[in-house]
């Protein structure tokens, strides 16, 4: 069947297949906002409430005010900021609809109309980064591809990417805050993590067994094995491999997730809503690692991520789960370098 549909399905530049992804996601953003505008669910920015800071409760004490001005206290609050009245506190006031609803713990309250810039700038530069990658036909040797000084500049882009979120948002709330880093449950990752890495690894095996990867390689006439995976097995240099293994199990987990997780997939549930902001930011970070055959994989894996961010609230689940994953196949790689363990050609 495999075969069947290798032969019979026209050839397909696997380079296309990820620009058109990067396009999908565009695509999921723009009608997605568009159908919650139309419908009426996508809340007027003038409209939210009081300082991005406070908890929905300390909104309820104020009222709105005009784009950029700073909230009023409501005269019949018993906010200390408020002046003395007669009138009794007000009944409980529902929270604003930004903020978090059941089971959903990403709130979107603080995210403005200046964030649809940096939302697009993000998308723009991993799209012309994979473009710029992917578009060379020269071919060019890892080795030389991949020196100490390619490798510690894609480190130092990741922080620069990073830091310029952080400074994006820190002006309107704390980073703690922001990112949930006092997850106060921080010891359920002990279980979070394995049990999702544990799927993923169960997902990919049964790509595997069902001769997906084998299809793609057919049909797109490209190895499955991805380029990373060849440095490990290929490249001589110990300083690259250990350069590969840091990017990888440390410096991915963090900066990937704070730009994807922490910004990306939250700014753009505040124009899309939960699913096509799930959709999007999924669909962008499955094509900003520039492999077809792992396409599929990292958008469900980033679906997940997404999953958990919301039913946790903290990025810490995220960041644990990217670990795991990364360092679990860094590990695997250098033990087949080693020649302790064999793993399969196109793993």
């Amino acid at each position: 069947m495999v075969s069947f549909l290798a032969s019979t399905l026209p050839a397909v530049d696997p380079d296309a297949i990820i620009m058109w992804t990067f396009a999908a996601a565009a695509v999921v953003f723009l009608v997605s906002w568009g159908i919650r505008g139309a419908r009426g669910k996508v809340e007027p920015f003038e409209n939210m409430v009081a300082s991005p800071r406070m908890s929905p409760e300390e909104a309820a004490l104020y009222v709105p005010s005009a784009e950029g001005a700073p909230p009023l206290p409501r005269l019949d609050s018993d906010s200390p900021y408020a002046p003395p009245g007669s009138v009794p506190p007000p009944l409980p006031v529902a929270a604003a609809t930004t903020a978090p609803v059941g089971l959903l713990k990403v709130s979107t309250a603080i995210y403005r109309l200046v964030d649809l810039p940096l939302i697009g700038l993000v998308f723009l530069i991993f799209a012309g980064l994979t473009a710029a990658n992917g578009g060379s036909s020269e071919e060019v040797p890892l080795d030389k591809k991949y020196t100490p000084g390619v490798l510690i500049a894609s480190i130092i882009f990741q922080f620069l990417l990073m830091g310029m979120v952080l400074a994006f948002v820190a002006w309107r709330v704390k980073i703690t805050e922001w990112l949930g880093l006092r997850w106060r449950k921080w010891w359920l990752t002990i279980a979070i993590a394995p049990l999702t890495v544990f799927f993923m690894l169960c997902f990919m095996g049964v790509l595997f067994v069902s001769g997906w990867n084998g299809w793609l390689e057919k049909t797109l006439g490209m190895e499955s094995m991805q380029e990373a995976v060849k440095v490990f097995k290929e490249v001589k240099d110990p300083l690259v491999i250990a350069l590969m293994a840091v990017t990888a199990a440390i410096v991915a987990p963090l900066a990937e997730e704070v730009v994807f997780r922490g910004y990306l997939y939250p700014a753009a549930k505040r124009f899309c809503g939960p699913a096509g902001a799930i959709v999007f930011s999924s669909l962008v970070f499955a094509a900003a690692h520039g492999h077809v055959v792992a396409l599929l994989p990292l958008f469900v894996l980033a679906v997940i991520l997404c999953l958990l961010y919301e039913f946790t609230g903290s990025i810490w689940a995220c960041m644990s789960v990217h670990f795991l994953f990364n360092a679990f196949t860094v590990t695997m790689q250098l033990l087949a370098r080693s020649g302790l363990i064999d793993l399969p050609a196109d793993s």
